[in-house]
């Protein structure tokens, strides 16, 4: 059965990993389709489990919780059809899913992607295929909203699977079915603690892909930040909170208008300049008193972002609001939601991966040093930047997702002083923690 996609998703035993850059293209396709709510919403899925082309016919009724990882899927239906082989991992290639070998602990882009970026909506279908002989169809039955209880439960079952590696039921020499309470017990013996690095994937389809790109280098300064993001916290932003980050965005928004503002050579005219510097407050300060957006990167920055998040476009010459821009002019808890779920800005994979880190350090209020250190050891991984000038190199790179927080003041006065952060307000550990958990931009 197709999926939401339009196409069926095959999970198939691949003895060769895909090329680097192709691991990068396949791992983008695979978290594209994060859940509607953000990246960390968290449902029940009741899935059927089923054994291919065998008789009697052989099947389990699972419901799990949507966040899991795939290797933890895997090890879920290992437990719950009685088999103990640890000889296989999950892995992506070509818009599929698939069972990898063990590769001497090279990380695999599939161990950061959540089966509900396969597996989300009734009707949805999974192949997972083991061998030429054996097969398993996954197919999403039902999607509840109740997250009470999230532990792994077998809700049925029919049938004896046969042996396959260190097959339990097999070995035990048993001819039925076992009970659903004994694959219950399976079940919870199944998964391990998260690390903070599997939580923080789980959470982030940002970090995900991060830990994707970056390879299996160890890269022990992010994991000492990611716990102090706090990615499994729902967001509470209220108005006033959102009112103080969204001003400067709400102000743009307005001063546009119906009507739109004639742009003069592709830039904010003199009288918008002037109003953008008298009308609104730049912390440090306005340098000079040219009227020029040329010569006031505050003006550029504020302009640019609104129109890389989709706020504003230019149409013969003018700047107008789109029909998101209009919709969110007065609701600034709206426009904060959508400013995070657009971060990071910038098309390159390198300006995103950049806008990562700096959003991982302000999440975790990380000091200058500590978020230096730790984009320093991030970007030798992805091997872009390296040396003593990363992290300069780094924001550079970032430039269009630092603008923007320095735009909002999320990073306080005094981050192109040097302060790094040291003054940033209390809300922008919560607006940086949102942007990680609902990136739509993947």
């Amino acid at each position: 059965m197709p999926n939401r996609t339009g196409r069926a998703r095959h999970l198939t035993l691949v003895p060769d990993l895909p090329t680097e850059p192709r691991r990068e293209l396949e791992f983008a396709r695979a978290v594209r389709d994060v859940p509607a709510d953000g990246a960390s919403g968290i449902v029940q899925l009741t899935l059927h489990v089923e054994l291919l082309s065998y008789v009697p016919t052989v099947w389990r009724r699972l419901r799990l919780r949507s966040d899991l990882l795939l290797p933890e899927l895997h090890a879920l239906i290992q437990a719950a059809m009685g088999w103990h082989d640890e000889h296989y991992r999950l892995d992506s290639a070509s818009d599929t899913f698939v069972p990898a070998g063990l590769r001497d602990g090279t990380d695999a882009a599939g161990d950061h992607v959540r089966v509900d970026a396969v597996l989300a909506r009734p009707g949805d279908r999974a192949y997972y295929r083991f061998d030429e002989a054996r097969g398993l169809s996954v197919q999403v039955m039902a999607v509840d909203m109740d997250i009470d209880d999230l532990r792994p439960t077998c809700l049925g079952a029919e049938n004896i699977c046969p042996g396959h590696g260190a097959d339990a039921d097999a070995v035990s020499g048993r001819s039925s079915a076992p009970t659903v309470d004994e694959i219950n017990t399976r079940l919870r013996g199944a998964r391990e603690v998260r690390s903070s690095e599997t939580e923080s994937a789980a959470a982030s389809a940002l970090v995900a892909r991060l830990f994707s790109r970056s390879g299996a280098v160890p890269k022990p300064r992010l994991l000492e930040l990611l716990p102090r993001c706090e990615l499994t916290i729902e967001s509470s932003v209220d108005l006033p909170v959102a009112d103080t980050a969204m001003t400067k965005m709400m102000w743009l928004l307005r001063k546009v208008g119906d009507s739109g503002i004639a742009l003069a050579g592709g830039r904010l005219p003199p009288r918008v300049v002037e109003a953008v510097r008298d009308e609104l407050d730049w912390g440090i300060g306005w340098v000079g008193d040219s009227l020029f957006e040329a010569d006031h990167h505050q003006a550029t920055d504020l302009r640019e972002a609104a129109k890389a998040l989709g706020l504003v476009r230019v149409f013969k010459g003018e700047l107008v609001r789109t029909r998101v821009g209009t919709a969110l002019v007065d609701d600034p808890v709206g426009l904060w939601h959508h400013c995070a779920a657009r971060l990071p800005l910038g098309k390159q994979p390198h300006e995103q991966d950049a806008g990562t880190l700096f959003l991982i350090a302000l999440a975790a209020s990380a000091s200058p040093a500590q978020r230096d250190a730790m984009i320093v050891e991030v970007t030798g991984a992805l091997d872009w930047v390296t040396g003593d000038h990363g992290a300069f190199e780094a924001q550079k790179i970032a430039h269009p997702t630092v603008a923007f927080l320095d735009l909002i003041g999320a990073h306080g006065p005094l981050f192109y002083l040097g302060g790094g952060g040291a003054e940033s307000p209390i809300w922008a550990r919560r607006f940086a923690r949102d942007a990680l958990r609902t990136s739509r931009r993947l």
